[in-house]
């Protein structure tokens, strides 16, 4: 029991730090609400300091530590999303069998539902904690979910999932009962580029996603990020030092030369400056754009997408941040939550796009 003492108990100084660490979402006047609750009143001239070292002091039972959590927690979050293709169809049973396998195996403090899909496939969600210790030690344990999609088409099997590592083992274990029940290893494909050795192939991938996805066209480039293929030459302390500064600096240079592109219509491989970029090394690791819808209605959609593992491009993940609504002749100015359904098909357009993009660049290289 000791070992789980700490995050059983709380004392002042775990309260104060609760509370002095949520500036946005602990202001003055929750704060003053907290009191009132407790039938407690301060000045309007207490220091928010001050309000929050007087709270701490206070005596506290579990529920109302919990409420002070509750207040000070963010709205879930919304991880980034992957996904694996295997290249045959799995029963509903078979993923039914290995869920139900897998459930058997799971801890007090996870909790599993799964059903079939309304528009076929099969949904699993899995509950689950995690402690971060970066935290403040009353938010360390943190409940998270993972919804993970496995969806039948054309004769293969596309498994969204989120973009964790609690996810991706989720999945490794269904993976793994599946085969087990089958007798039989399930061939898969990801979007990776680590057979991609030149920046200017790298950096085509993502021009060209941007560029051919389909029923949109670009209207805007938001953000990039880039690495460089001097990282993996050597491992020198002060290499990685200058690289970050090189990094940041070509960043900024491909961005333009890019965002211009976006702009412009132009091809990105007749840019002077994208050359030199590549010729250096350079090469995009992830990028944020705007597209417009083609068909009624025209909104403008927010994409992501990039790769966890800079240095070899694995790990390819992406996500819909929100649209512009088309709107009486112009686009609203406030993005907007993107309702499941739409964002599930543009899953699915960056999924198909990805895939196809990278079997052609593989096939470039090849050729």
């Amino acid at each position: 029991m000791n070992e789980y003492l700490d995050h059983l108990s709380a004392n002042d100084n775990d309260i104060y730090d609760l509370l002095i660490s949520g500036k946005q979402r602990m202001t003055v006047s929750v704060l003053r609400e907290l009191l009132r609750d407790r039938g407690i009143f301060c000045s309007a001239k207490d220091e928010r300091e001050d309000i929050c070292d007087y709270i701490s002091m206070i005596p506290h039972g579990f529920h109302d530590i919990e409420a002070i959590v509750d207040k000070r927690e963010p709205p879930g979050r919304r991880d980034k999303t992957t996904n694996i293709q295997f290249d045959s169809e799995i029963a509903l049973d078979d993923i039914r069998e290995a869920v139900e396998s897998y459930m058997k195996t799971i801890g007090p403090n996870e909790e599993v539902k799964h059903r079939i899909g309304r528009e076929g496939g099969y949904v699993i969600k899995v509950e689950y904690d995690e402690f971060n210790h970066n935290r403040a030690k009353l938010l360390q344990r943190e409940r998270n979910e993972a919804k993970i999609d496995f969806l039948v088409e054309n004769g293969k099997t596309v498994v969204r999932l989120p973009a964790t590592d609690k996810a991706k083992r989720v999945v490794e274990a269904i993976k793994e009962c599946v085969e087990q029940r089958r007798k039989a290893p399930l061939a898969q494909e990801k979007v990776e580029l680590a057979e991609l050795s030149t920046p200017e192939l790298r950096s085509k991938f993502f021009t060209s996603l941007i560029s051919k996805l389909p029923g949109f066209k670009l209207r805007n480039v938001m953000n990039l990020k880039v690495s460089s293929l001097r990282r993996s030459e050597e491992s020198d302390e002060n290499l990685d030092i200058d690289l970050d500064t090189a990094e940041s600096e070509a960043r900024m240079e491909m961005f333009a030369v890019v965002h211009s592109m976006a702009l412009s219509g132009q091809n990105l491989v007749q840019s002077k400056e994208y050359k030199e970029l590549s010729q250096r090394g350079f090469y995009i690791t992830h990028i944020s754009w705007k597209s417009e819808q083609i068909e009624n209605p025209p909104n403008i959609v927010q994409f992501e997408a990039g790769f966890e593992d800079k240095q070899n491009c694995l790990g390819f993940r992406y996500g819909v941040q929100g649209e512009f609504k088309y709107h009486k002749g112009s686009h609203r100015k406030g993005i907007s939550p993107v309702e499941d359904k739409e964002r599930a098909r543009y899953f699915s357009l960056i999924e198909q796009t990805a895939l196809k993009l990278k079997n052609e660049l593989l096939a470039e290289t090849e050729g």
